[in-house]
């Protein structure tokens, strides 16, 4: 799957908690994910997603009217990613508090930090992450 798309999957529980230029070719995004940020070094909670050659930037209320997810964030709330059903772009963002909608044309992955890190280092650490999950519950699941 497209890294672009996939990000989002990957990015489950995520939330958004900051965004600049959402009115350029260039969106900043922050989402904050600890359980998934703190599998790779330094320690911090966050990774930052930069979108590039933005052409769509939409954010809809769960009533489905388009507003402002600067507003949102602005009025402290932190839309947490549940993921995309979308297979190509523009990408549809399901969160908790709405939908975002993005095309683009190439995104960038770096720490909270500013060092960049490689997608496959992310994907990684979250296979990782619910792998090691699955076998937890399972594990406890055998002991009752």
């Amino acid at each position: 799957m497209d890294p672009r798309i996939e990000i989002w999957e990957v990015l489950h529980d995520g939330e958004i908690t900051a965004i600049a230029g959402e009115q350029t070719a260039t969106l900043t995004m922050f989402v904050s994910i600890p359980y998934l940020r703190r599998r790779v070094q330094p320690l911090e909670d966050s990774f930052v997603l930069t979108l590039t050659g933005l052409t769509r930037f939409e954010w809809h209320d769960l009533d489905g009217s388009v507003s402002s997810l600067r507003q949102e964030l602005e009025y402290n709330i932190t839309p947490g990613i549940v993921g995309t059903g979308s297979e190509s772009l523009p990408v549809t963002v399901e969160t908790t508090t709405g939908s975002l909608v993005l095309d683009f044309e190439g995104i960038r992955y770096n720490l909270d930090t500013g060092d960049e890190v490689p997608y496959e280092a992310i994907r990684r650490g979250c296979d990782d992450y619910w792998r090691e999950w699955e076998k937890r519950f399972a594990d406890k699941g055998d002991s009752t």
